[in-house]
Formats: structure tokens, sequence, C-alpha cells
């Protein structure tokens, strides 16, 4: 409904996600727009599936959530944007239309949130409760599903919480998530 009456806009919906994987073996789209809380797969495992099967597909996480805690994902260019579900029309396709002509459209907060995590990269870094609760099971040695059965969330939900978590401690595995906590005395 967003698009409706754009002529220069050609669009495609599709809710099922491994239809998405399947469309895009012999379609090329310039943009996708991808809701992040998805029943069967989430917004940012599809994006790196997309980018996996697209190199240089340009996505847009589409959410409901504080936009701020998908920033890191901006920094480490998996997704080339980020939109609020309560977002005017007018912005929306503003922001498609600049992605895919090369600029690069950041929220105005964006350059602060960079600056903060620059200046304060670990300094009085603090875990949430969730964030706790989840690297006390990673150094349990719980695996995604233990973990989702016991928060009562979905494989792919605990996959998520993992990527955001990683990206807050500037990780990219369990094993140096626990080492960082230790090492920080986080717990």
């Amino acid at each position: 409904m967003l698009f409706q009456g754009l002529n220069d806009i050609h669009i495609e919906t599709e809710q099922n996600t491994a239809e998405v994987l399947n469309k895009i073996r012999n379609t090329y789209f310039d943009v996708f727009l991808i809701d992040v809380n998805m029943a069967v797969q989430d917004g940012l495992s599809l994006a790196a599936d997309i980018k996996g099967a697209q190199e240089k597909a340009l996505i847009i996480l589409y959410t409901g959530d504080d936009i701020q805690s998908y920033y890191p994902f901006i920094i480490e260019k998996k997704v080339d944007g980020i939109l609020s579900k309560t977002a005017p029309r007018e912005k929306v396709i503003q922001t498609i239309r600049s992605i895919v002509h090369g600029d690069l459209v950041l929220p105005s907060d964006f350059i602060d949130y960079l600056k903060n995590k620059m200046q304060h990269k670990h300094d009085n870094l603090q875990l949430t409760n969730k964030e706790k609760q989840l690297m006390t099971m990673l150094m349990e040695g719980y695996t995604n599903k233990v973990i989702a059965d016991k928060l009562d969330v979905t494989q792919r939900t605990v996959e998520r919480y993992l990527t955001q978590i990683f990206t807050l401690l500037d990780v990219s595995s369990r094993t140096q998530a626990i080492e960082f906590v230790k090492e920080k005395n986080l717990l």
C-alpha cells in the first residue's frame, strides 16, 4: 500500500522467506525492505541469506523496535538502512530512492551514536539483564535450542539476540564473548 500510485517503483511482496530466496535466484531486485520480526526467519537472518545470494543487494530493515539497536548492522555493512514502521510514507519512499541511487541515508542521531561508541568503546560497558542472562547460559554451554526453550522464544530470535551481543562486545564468536565478559567482569 505504501507504493500505490508510484510509476517508477515496481514491488513484489512475499511473506514466505524461503520463497524470497527462491525468487532471487532468478530475479534481481534493486532493494529489499525487510521486516525485522517475522515468524519463521527473522529479518537479520534473511538479510544475511540475501547478501549471500546477491552480494550487492541493498537491504533496508523495517522495524517497530527502537532503530538504534540496529545501528551496528549499518556499521558492519550488513544492511544499508533502517526504517521505523512509524516513518511517514514519504520518508519510506525517499529512503528507498536515495539508497538505490547510492546515497547514504542515516537517522540524525546516528553520528551521536557512532561518536559515543568510538569514545567509549568498552568504558563502563554494562550488560542488560537479558544480555546477562544470555551470557550466563552461554557460559554454562547451553545450545541455541536450549536457550530458546528456556526463554520461550524461537532459535532465530536467540540467534538475533546473540548477534546483537556479539556486536555490542565487538566479538565474533561465543568463545570470544565469554572471554571478553570474564575479562571485563561484566556478570
